[in-house]
Protein backbone atom coordinates (compact mmCIF):
# COMPACT_ATOMS: atom_id res chain seq x y z
CA UNK A 1 0.00 0.00 0.00
CA UNK A 2 1.30 3.53 -1.11
CA UNK A 3 1.92 6.44 1.23
CA UNK A 4 -0.71 8.15 -0.05
CA UNK A 5 -3.88 5.34 0.04
CA UNK A 6 -2.51 5.21 3.98
CA UNK A 7 -3.11 8.77 4.22
CA UNK A 8 -6.48 8.53 2.63
CA UNK A 9 -7.64 5.51 4.86
CA UNK A 10 -6.28 7.74 8.29
CA UNK A 11 -8.52 10.24 6.66
CA UNK A 12 -11.44 8.38 5.65
CA UNK A 13 -13.64 8.39 9.45
CA UNK A 14 -14.18 11.56 9.96
CA UNK A 15 -14.58 11.91 14.26
CA UNK A 16 -15.22 14.32 17.00
CA UNK A 17 -12.58 16.36 18.65
CA UNK A 18 -10.02 13.84 20.57
CA UNK A 19 -11.53 14.77 24.27
CA UNK A 20 -14.98 14.57 23.24
CA UNK A 21 -17.43 11.86 22.82
CA UNK A 22 -20.30 12.84 23.08
CA UNK A 23 -21.55 15.91 21.11
CA UNK A 24 -18.92 18.77 19.14
CA UNK A 25 -19.59 21.60 16.83
CA UNK A 26 -18.47 23.56 13.82
CA UNK A 27 -18.73 25.77 11.59
CA UNK A 28 -17.08 27.19 8.65
CA UNK A 29 -17.50 29.75 5.51
CA UNK A 30 -15.12 29.38 2.29
CA UNK A 31 -15.22 31.58 -0.93
CA UNK A 32 -13.52 28.54 -2.66
CA UNK A 33 -14.01 24.60 -1.56
CA UNK A 34 -12.66 21.33 -3.43
CA UNK A 35 -15.25 18.58 -2.71
CA UNK A 36 -14.45 16.67 -0.17
CA UNK A 37 -14.31 13.19 -0.10
CA UNK A 38 -17.27 10.83 1.17
CA UNK A 39 -16.67 9.89 4.64
CA UNK A 40 -18.48 8.00 7.47
CA UNK A 41 -18.71 8.25 11.50
CA UNK A 42 -20.55 6.09 14.08
CA UNK A 43 -22.76 8.81 15.60
CA UNK A 44 -25.09 11.81 14.07
CA UNK A 45 -24.41 14.62 12.10
CA UNK A 46 -27.36 17.33 11.71
CA UNK A 47 -25.78 19.63 8.89
CA UNK A 48 -27.07 22.86 8.53
CA UNK A 49 -26.49 24.41 4.90
CA UNK A 50 -26.58 27.92 4.50
CA UNK A 51 -25.10 28.09 1.13
CA UNK A 52 -22.74 27.17 -1.60
CA UNK A 53 -23.23 23.15 -2.09
CA UNK A 54 -25.15 21.99 -5.18
CA UNK A 55 -25.70 18.34 -4.57
CA UNK A 56 -25.25 15.85 -1.24
CA UNK A 57 -24.99 12.25 -1.09
CA UNK A 58 -25.85 9.89 1.75
CA UNK A 59 -25.34 6.05 0.38
CA UNK A 60 -26.91 5.94 -2.72
CA UNK A 61 -28.63 9.20 -2.91
CA UNK A 62 -28.00 12.52 -3.97
CA UNK A 63 -30.19 15.65 -2.99
CA UNK A 64 -30.18 19.00 -4.60
CA UNK A 65 -29.46 21.60 -2.38
CA UNK A 66 -30.85 25.13 -1.62
CA UNK A 67 -29.83 27.59 1.53
CA UNK A 68 -31.16 26.94 4.57
CA UNK A 69 -31.89 22.82 4.73
CA UNK A 70 -31.15 20.58 7.10
CA UNK A 71 -29.44 17.21 6.27
CA UNK A 72 -29.70 13.86 9.38
CA UNK A 73 -27.49 11.88 8.62
CA UNK A 74 -27.31 8.88 10.71
CA UNK A 75 -24.69 6.51 11.86
CA UNK A 76 -22.73 4.41 9.43
CA UNK A 77 -23.59 6.28 6.43
CA UNK A 78 -21.18 7.40 3.84
CA UNK A 79 -22.20 11.26 3.21
CA UNK A 80 -21.00 14.22 2.08
CA UNK A 81 -20.73 16.59 -1.16
CA UNK A 82 -20.76 15.37 -4.43
CA UNK A 83 -20.62 16.12 -8.07
CA UNK A 84 -18.18 17.71 -10.41
CA UNK A 85 -18.01 21.43 -9.39
CA UNK A 86 -16.15 22.78 -6.65
CA UNK A 87 -18.48 25.06 -4.38
CA UNK A 88 -18.16 28.38 -3.97
CA UNK A 89 -18.51 30.72 -0.72
CA UNK A 90 -19.99 27.36 0.72
CA UNK A 91 -20.79 28.12 4.30
CA UNK A 92 -22.46 25.42 6.90
CA UNK A 93 -22.88 24.46 10.39
CA UNK A 94 -23.03 20.98 11.75
CA UNK A 95 -23.50 19.55 14.85
CA UNK A 96 -21.71 15.80 15.82
CA UNK A 97 -23.55 13.66 18.12
CA UNK A 98 -23.52 10.71 19.64
CA UNK A 99 -26.47 7.91 20.17
CA UNK A 100 -26.08 8.12 23.83
CA UNK A 101 -26.11 11.57 23.91
CA UNK A 102 -29.28 12.21 21.71
CA UNK A 103 -31.24 9.39 23.82
CA UNK A 104 -29.97 11.25 26.78
CA UNK A 105 -31.10 15.24 25.43
CA UNK A 106 -34.98 13.61 25.06
CA UNK A 107 -34.92 13.83 29.03
CA UNK A 108 -37.81 11.26 29.08
CA UNK A 109 -39.90 13.04 27.04
CA UNK A 110 -39.27 12.40 23.61
CA UNK A 111 -36.83 9.32 22.30
CA UNK A 112 -34.53 11.25 19.75
CA UNK A 113 -32.82 8.59 18.18
CA UNK A 114 -36.25 6.58 17.37
CA UNK A 115 -37.25 9.64 16.15
CA UNK A 116 -34.64 10.37 13.75
CA UNK A 117 -34.70 6.77 13.05
CA UNK A 118 -38.62 7.26 11.80
CA UNK A 119 -37.77 10.00 9.34
CA UNK A 120 -34.39 8.06 8.23
CA UNK A 121 -35.97 4.83 7.90
CA UNK A 122 -38.60 6.11 5.92
CA UNK A 123 -35.65 7.41 3.14
CA UNK A 124 -36.05 11.44 4.36
CA UNK A 125 -33.17 12.76 5.56
CA UNK A 126 -33.26 16.18 3.63
CA UNK A 127 -35.82 18.75 5.39
CA UNK A 128 -36.26 22.71 4.64
CA UNK A 129 -35.36 25.69 7.34
CA UNK A 130 -36.43 29.16 7.53
CA UNK A 131 -34.22 31.49 7.50
CA UNK A 132 -34.13 32.82 10.55
CA UNK A 133 -33.93 29.17 12.29
CA UNK A 134 -30.99 28.54 9.58
CA UNK A 135 -29.26 31.60 10.99
CA UNK A 136 -29.94 30.67 14.80
CA UNK A 137 -28.14 27.30 14.77
CA UNK A 138 -25.66 28.86 12.97
CA UNK A 139 -25.40 31.12 15.95
CA UNK A 140 -26.65 28.06 18.64
CA UNK A 141 -23.10 26.14 16.61
CA UNK A 142 -20.42 29.25 16.44
CA UNK A 143 -20.67 29.61 20.03
CA UNK A 144 -20.28 25.99 20.88
CA UNK A 145 -17.48 26.06 18.74
CA UNK A 146 -15.51 28.80 21.16
CA UNK A 147 -17.31 27.30 24.27
CA UNK A 148 -16.86 23.49 23.99
CA UNK A 149 -13.69 22.88 25.65
CA UNK A 150 -14.08 25.06 28.85
CA UNK A 151 -13.91 23.36 32.58
CA UNK A 152 -16.34 25.19 33.72
CA UNK A 153 -19.37 22.96 35.01
CA UNK A 154 -21.66 26.50 34.68
CA UNK A 155 -20.34 26.84 30.82
CA UNK A 156 -20.99 23.45 30.36
CA UNK A 157 -24.28 23.50 31.15
CA UNK A 158 -25.19 26.97 28.95
CA UNK A 159 -23.49 24.85 26.52
CA UNK A 160 -26.04 21.99 27.23
CA UNK A 161 -28.99 24.42 26.96
CA UNK A 162 -27.66 25.79 23.32
CA UNK A 163 -27.42 21.74 22.11
CA UNK A 164 -30.87 21.41 23.17
CA UNK A 165 -32.12 24.59 21.66
CA UNK A 166 -30.48 23.14 18.19
CA UNK A 167 -32.17 20.11 18.22
CA UNK A 168 -35.82 22.21 19.57
CA UNK A 169 -35.05 23.64 16.11
CA UNK A 170 -34.09 20.26 13.99
CA UNK A 171 -37.17 18.70 15.23
CA UNK A 172 -39.25 21.16 14.86
CA UNK A 173 -38.37 21.37 11.27
CA UNK A 174 -38.50 17.92 10.52
CA UNK A 175 -42.12 17.43 11.84
CA UNK A 176 -43.05 20.35 9.80
CA UNK A 177 -42.16 18.96 6.73
CA UNK A 178 -44.51 17.49 4.81
CA UNK A 179 -43.07 16.70 1.45
CA UNK A 180 -40.16 14.26 1.04
CA UNK A 181 -37.28 15.60 -1.42
CA UNK A 182 -37.00 13.50 -4.34
CA UNK A 183 -33.18 11.96 -5.36
CA UNK A 184 -31.89 12.78 -8.21
CA UNK A 185 -29.06 11.73 -10.89
CA UNK A 186 -26.24 14.18 -11.48
CA UNK A 187 -24.15 11.55 -13.59
CA UNK A 188 -25.96 8.27 -14.72
CA UNK A 189 -22.92 6.04 -15.24
CA UNK A 190 -21.09 6.96 -11.76
CA UNK A 191 -24.61 6.84 -9.70
CA UNK A 192 -25.21 2.93 -11.05
CA UNK A 193 -21.32 2.20 -10.35
CA UNK A 194 -21.44 4.01 -6.99
CA UNK A 195 -25.02 2.42 -6.15
CA UNK A 196 -23.89 -1.31 -7.62
CA UNK A 197 -20.69 -0.83 -5.24
CA UNK A 198 -22.29 -0.43 -2.21
CA UNK A 199 -24.83 -3.01 -2.74
CA UNK A 200 -21.85 -5.56 -3.60
CA UNK A 201 -18.95 -4.13 -1.79
CA UNK A 202 -18.35 -7.88 0.55
CA UNK A 203 -17.95 -9.02 -2.48
CA UNK A 204 -14.87 -9.12 -4.62
CA UNK A 205 -14.50 -6.37 -7.03
CA UNK A 206 -11.62 -5.38 -9.66
CA UNK A 207 -11.52 -2.41 -11.35
CA UNK A 208 -11.49 -4.19 -14.40
CA UNK A 209 -14.78 -6.09 -13.98
CA UNK A 210 -16.33 -3.22 -12.95
CA UNK A 211 -15.17 -1.48 -16.29
CA UNK A 212 -16.43 -4.18 -18.09
CA UNK A 213 -19.78 -4.54 -16.50
CA UNK A 214 -20.70 -1.21 -17.03
CA UNK A 215 -19.25 -0.52 -20.28
CA UNK A 216 -16.42 2.01 -19.36
CA UNK A 217 -12.79 1.75 -19.61
CA UNK A 218 -10.46 1.58 -16.88
CA UNK A 219 -9.08 5.02 -16.76
CA UNK A 220 -12.69 6.43 -17.26
CA UNK A 221 -13.66 4.92 -14.59
CA UNK A 222 -11.14 5.64 -12.25
CA UNK A 223 -10.79 9.34 -13.47
CA UNK A 224 -14.78 10.10 -12.96
CA UNK A 225 -15.14 7.74 -10.02
CA UNK A 226 -12.65 9.98 -7.92
CA UNK A 227 -13.90 13.29 -9.73
CA UNK A 228 -17.97 12.03 -8.32
CA UNK A 229 -16.51 10.90 -4.97
CA UNK A 230 -13.34 12.31 -4.11
CA UNK A 231 -11.74 8.79 -3.68
CA UNK A 232 -10.53 5.78 -5.37
CA UNK A 233 -12.52 2.70 -6.58
CA UNK A 234 -9.99 1.04 -3.96
CA UNK A 235 -10.32 3.32 -1.43
CA UNK A 236 -14.01 3.35 -1.72
CA UNK A 237 -14.71 -0.11 -1.32
CA UNK A 238 -12.18 -0.46 1.70
CA UNK A 239 -14.14 2.45 3.34
CA UNK A 240 -17.44 0.60 3.10
CA UNK A 241 -16.14 -2.48 4.22
CA UNK A 242 -14.75 -0.83 7.76
CA UNK A 243 -17.95 0.84 7.73
CA UNK A 244 -19.57 -2.57 8.19
CA UNK A 245 -16.90 -3.77 10.62
CA UNK A 246 -17.76 -0.92 12.75
CA UNK A 247 -21.21 -1.55 12.88
CA UNK A 248 -20.84 -5.34 13.64
CA UNK A 249 -17.89 -5.39 15.94
CA UNK A 250 -20.19 -4.48 18.92
CA UNK A 251 -22.43 -7.41 18.03
CA UNK A 252 -21.56 -10.67 19.74
CA UNK A 253 -19.55 -11.66 16.09
CA UNK A 254 -16.30 -12.95 16.69
CA UNK A 255 -13.75 -11.10 14.78
CA UNK A 256 -12.64 -13.19 12.19
CA UNK A 257 -16.18 -13.42 11.40
CA UNK A 258 -16.43 -10.11 11.25
CA UNK A 259 -13.61 -10.21 9.29
CA UNK A 260 -14.88 -12.24 6.86
CA UNK A 261 -18.11 -11.11 6.68
CA UNK A 262 -17.08 -7.24 5.40
CA UNK A 263 -15.20 -8.40 2.52
CA UNK A 264 -11.56 -9.38 3.82
CA UNK A 265 -9.45 -12.55 2.94
CA UNK A 266 -7.82 -12.79 6.02
CA UNK A 267 -7.53 -11.28 9.50
CA UNK A 268 -4.90 -9.89 9.17
CA UNK A 269 -5.40 -7.89 6.11
CA UNK A 270 -8.93 -6.54 8.28
CA UNK A 271 -6.38 -5.72 11.57
CA UNK A 272 -3.76 -3.99 9.34
CA UNK A 273 -6.57 -1.66 7.38
CA UNK A 274 -8.54 -1.43 10.52
CA UNK A 275 -6.06 0.55 12.18
CA UNK A 276 -5.51 2.75 9.58
CA UNK A 277 -8.84 3.68 9.01
CA UNK A 278 -9.92 4.06 12.49
CA UNK A 279 -6.81 4.63 14.69
CA UNK A 280 -6.92 1.06 16.42
CA UNK A 281 -7.44 -2.12 16.18
CA UNK A 282 -10.25 -4.06 15.90
CA UNK A 283 -10.40 -5.11 19.60
CA UNK A 284 -9.77 -1.84 20.99
CA UNK A 285 -12.66 -0.36 19.31
CA UNK A 286 -14.96 -3.24 20.38
CA UNK A 287 -13.61 -2.50 23.96
CA UNK A 288 -14.04 1.45 23.74
CA UNK A 289 -17.29 1.10 22.39
CA UNK A 290 -19.35 -1.95 24.65
CA UNK A 291 -22.85 0.37 24.52
CA UNK A 292 -22.86 1.89 21.26
CA UNK A 293 -26.25 -0.84 20.13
Amino acid sequence: MSKEQEMLLKSAYASMAPDRQDYDACYAYHAEWNLSNLHCHDFYELYIHISGAKFYCIDNNVYPMEPFQLMVVPPFCMHGLIGDSAPENYERAFLYISRSMLRSCGGGYLDLESFFNKYNSGGQYQFPLSEADALTCKQLISELMQDLRTGSSVKRFANYTKVMHFLQIVTQAMRGTKEIVAPVVVNEAMHEILSYINDHFTQPLKLDALARQFGVSMSFLSHEFVKYTGRSVYDYILYRRVLLAKAMITSNHSLNEVAYQCGFNDYSSFLRIFRKMVGMSPSAYRKSNPNQG
